[in-house]
């Protein structure tokens, strides 16, 4: 197939989704990034053409190996969100383009399906090797320090939707 191009806006920031997914204890799906020691939400990057609707279903799938049949829809964020990413990890990728941090839409969806359908090596590129479901207090502990202020935001965004 194609290769799809992330949509990066000029000043650096690419489009991104940050997917949240809420059992029915209202714990959270976290996931650890294979090869690394970092645990997150799933996310990923907005492809030209595609609606951030879109990219949250296909990365959700590609992440978690869970759809639409497995999930219930319950609310997108009010407005992006972004971070920087430190300097010590910005890479150039193709084109040379320089991508200095994220702004990301959110998603908060609720698992309606057995464990059983979370595959994370659903994909040819599997993203995380552990997942658990985490409180959102634990989840703000664990992630990484420079997407914490976002996580607290969307958490504090989402919080009534996910306590309903």
């Amino acid at each position: 197939g194609i290769l799809m191009a992330d949509l990066i806006y000029d000043d650096g920031y690419r489009a991104n989704v940050g997917i949240i997914v809420s059992n029915q204890n209202n714990n959270l799906f976290f996931a650890k990034r294979r090869y690394q020691s970092g645990w997150q939400f799933p996310q990923g990057g907005i492809h030209v053409g595609e609606t951030p609707i879109q990219a949250m279903y296909r990365e959700l799938n590609e992440e978690t190996g869970l759809s639409r049949k497995n999930t219930k829809f319950i609310k997108e964020s009010e407005h992006w969100y972004q971070y920087q990413i430190p300097k010590k990890s910005i890479r150039k990728i193709k084109n040379g383009i320089k991508v200095i941090g994220q702004r990301q839409k959110w998603y908060l969806l609720k698992f309606t399906d057995a464990e059983e359908a979370i595959d994370l090596d659903h994909h040819n590129e599997q993203e995380f090797d552990s997942w658990k479901w985490a409180t959102p207090d634990i989840v703000i502990k664990q992630v990484i320090g420079f997407k914490k202020d976002v996580y607290r935001k969307v958490l504090k965004e989402f919080k009534p939707f996910i306590e309903k």
